[in-house]
């Protein structure tokens, strides 16, 4: 009996404790409030609403929100009194709603868009430090008057945006994704031979056909090594004139890393050039060096290098 009768004077105690400290706080928090202290009034308003939660406390730290210039959280603390007052039926609900009116067009709006045909899977993106869920991209967001920061990942490359708001403000932010580098594209070379019955290949024979083959493969890594030379000059160009004004040695942050990327690209072309010129003229050599016997019937495909540059030769005997 005696047990029972302490666990009811305890149960009855707790509550009143946490009121009186709810108390306390909220007249330390209306102080600060008025000495203009937002950044210690709406913690201390936030711990009243956590020891004893209610549309009152809610409203207290909207307000401070609000005071503070900080329109979105203000927003969503209203929204959360104006939804506890809605379920209570309480008197204060259509108050609230008008307040929440008022401040709705002052609020800023950051609608974030990925470019077109790219999918939010696999990439990281944050506003201010906070993870961007999936469906939000394409869509307005609430956001306090302000800087703002973005920063993604993608492909392994870190980029950050800042992106500036004022009260009834509204901006759209397109981020930039890396667009992963396709290497081109090349055909074999196909070399049909006549339908004849199968017989042993001459040493000669073979001989001319891996200088085919070698040379051939030089000479497409000669067109790889052109199409890359190109594309590297275009980006080179293109950094030189949009990022850096014409100058090397103006560039910005952006044109810095195009024009290294651009550079790197130009390294690689050169080291396939030569690997497709050793190619090409190995293949030669084994194509020239290779015994003269001619089958009866024979097509051959052969490059050709002259002072003017260089081709491939197509022929047979019959």
């Amino acid at each position: 009996m005696r047990w029972s009768a302490l666990l009811v004077v305890l149960a009855v105690a707790q509550p009143a404790l946490a009121e009186t400290k709810a108390d306390a706080l909220f007249k330390k928090g209306k102080q600060q409030l008025a000495e203009k202290k937002y950044s210690l009034a709406c913690v201390t308003f936030e711990k009243v609403d956590r020891l004893d939660p209610g549309i009152g406390a809610k409203l207290n730290v909207a307000k401070c929100y609000e005071e503070w210039g900080k329109l979105a959280k203000a927003y969503r603390w209203y929204s959360d009194a104006e939804k506890m007052a809605d379920e209570s039926s309480d008197k204060r609900g259509p108050k609230i709603k008008e307040l929440l009116e008022a401040l709705d067009s002052d609020i800023p709006r950051l609608t974030i868009k990925l470019p077109p045909k790219v999918e939010p899977a696999g990439l990281t993106v944050k506003l201010d430090g906070a993870v961007v869920a999936a469906d939000a991209f394409g869509s307005e967001q609430r956001v306090d008057p302000g800087s703002h920061v973005i920063e993604y990942e993608a492909n392994g490359e870190k980029k950050s945006k800042t992106v500036p708001l004022e009260r009834g403000g509204s901006t759209e932010v397109t981020l930039e994704i890396p667009k992963r580098v396709v290497k081109p594209k090349v055909d074999p070379i196909v070399v049909i031979p006549p339908k004849t019955e199968p017989r042993p290949e001459p040493p000669s024979r073979a001989r001319l056909i891996a200088g085919i083959a070698i040379g051939s493969a030089g000479v497409a890594a000669l067109g790889v090594a052109g199409y890359l030379t190109l594309d590297a000059r275009g980006s080179y160009n293109d950094a030189l004139a949009t990022h850096c004004m014409g100058s090397t040695n103006m560039c910005s942050d952006e044109g810095v890393r195009i024009t290294g990327d651009a550079r790197g690209r130009a390294n690689t072309a050169t080291v396939i050039a030569i690997i497709g010129a050793a190619a090409v003229a190995g293949g030669v050599v084994l194509f020239v060096t290779a015994p003269k016997r001619r089958p009866e019937t024979m097509v051959y495909l052969a490059p050709a290098i002259g002072s003017d540059g260089g081709g491939i030769v197509l022929g047979g005997g019959f």
